[in-house]
């Protein structure tokens, strides 16, 4: 939109042009009546300097009041005296066009300089906010787009782009978080699918046999109801703890943040993974301060443990758990270590990633969902999981938590 446009389109410049016009009406009023008075006082004092004269007096800047009486005396048979009205003289108007020209001259010229100052400013400005407008429309159809800042410094403009600058950065970050989301809710369900199919499909195919293998011995039809029973209850898990995960990710937990005892949460914990342990003939053991207090989720934190000593029992190959609390006027550190085989640097970046199991390494650590759920637990009560990890030596999973 080029200027002759932005003048004809917005009503700010035909308003300025409405005021321009009313100032030159003003300007002329003024001048008329300024002139009138100045007028009337000058050709006033003619009158009364030519009376003086006329009686004998001089010109001088104060007319002689004694010359002037004569003169008027002299005169008053033809109605000439100081009373005479201005206005009838031969040299009033002209006085009053001198005096009116230049007094109109110079309000109009200012009314003339601080339109065009005025439009001139107002042009710059719709020529920013032109710029802004295109900024914005292209910001809107792509990504990553970037505001320029428009005018001078604390101007309007230039806050009004700053603010639009600030909503652009707003709606990248968001349609950023919106693909990522949409990015793990595909993968999420492509991972969740796969894991499900594996299961109905043993479940498929031992129910097949079940039906119609009628001379199939009563020792195999138990072992098949074992497998059915034992896949459906795997699904069962796996659908809880992807509703579980999936309400973590969308932020949709409330957490009872109150202060508890972490030793009284760890061996919560230990006391819910006893049965797997012993059939695993696990031995744990434990240098936990009750003194040692965090505002936390007790009921999520203890999950969160349960989680790692589960992973360490099911994949570690491992003999021994330790559980130890430190504390400094910095942090608090859970450390929760295995005696087992360890894992290799290269894949403790994996531990924590969904369905990591579905990677064709067989010496993957972390499976399913669990190991997800304990770090988003852990950092939505404010802390983080380290690890640490030597292959033949063991894994150490560090939750740290900074002191407020």
């Amino acid at each position: 939109m080029d200027r002759t446009d932005r003048f004809i389109n917005n009503r700010a410049p035909r308003k300025l042009l409405l005021v321009f016009l009313l100032l030159i009406c003003i300007s002329a009023a003024a001048a008329f009546f300024i002139s009138k008075l100045c007028a009337d006082r000058i050709v006033k004092a003619q009158i009364s300097t030519q009376l003086s004269a006329m009686g004998g007096g001089k010109f001088t800047d104060k007319a002689d009041e004694a010359s002037i009486a004569k003169a008027e005396e002299l005169l008053r048979s033809y109605s000439i005296d100081r009373s005479l009205s201005p206005e009838i003289m031969h040299s009033y108007k002209t006085v009053r066009m001198t005096v009116f020209m230049p007094i109109f001259v110079l309000m109009a010229s200012l009314s003339v300089i601080w339109f065009v100052i005025a439009v001139h400013e107002l042009m710059n400005i719709y020529r920013d906010l032109e710029k802004l407008r295109a900024d914005c429309l292209d910001a809107a159809d792509r990504s990553n787009g970037v505001i320029g800042l428009y005018g001078e410094d604390l101007g309007c403009v230039h806050r009004i782009s700053e603010a639009a600058d600030t909503l652009a950065d707003r709606m990248n970050n968001l349609h950023f978080r919106l693909s990522s989301e949409q990015r793990f809710l595909r993968d999420f369900l492509t991972d969740l699918s796969h894991q499900i199919k594996t299961s109905l499909a043993v479940v498929r195919l031992n129910t097949d046999m079940l039906s119609e293998l009628d001379n199939l011995p009563q020792e195999h039809r138990d072992k098949l109801a074992d497998e059915i029973q034992l896949n459906l209850g795997s699904m069962e898990k796996l659908v809880i703890e992807a509703i579980k995960l999936a309400k973590l990710n969308a932020n949709a937990v409330e957490y009872d943040m109150e202060l508890n005892s972490l030793a009284e949460i760890c061996r919560m914990a230990v006391t819910r993974m006893s049965p797997l342990l012993r059939s695993k003939e696990i031995i744990v053991k434990d240098e936990l301060s009750d003194d040692i207090r965090l505002s936390c989720d007790k009921g999520w934190l203890c999950e969160a443990v349960e989680n790692i000593i589960k992973n360490s029992a099911d994949h570690a190959e491992c003999t021994e758990i330790s559980l130890e609390l430190k504390e400094n006027p910095i942090m608090i550190t859970l450390a929760l270590s295995d005696n087992g085989k360890g894992i290799p640097q290269a894949e403790i970046p994996k531990l924590f990633e969904r369905f990591s199991s579905r990677s064709n390494d067989k010496t993957m650590y972390s499976s399913g969902l669990g190991m997800s759920i304990a770090q988003k637990i852990v950092r939505a009560n404010g802390g983080d999981i380290m690890v640490y990890s030597e292959v033949g030596k063991g894994t150490r999973f560090e939750f740290v938590f900074i002191k407020d």
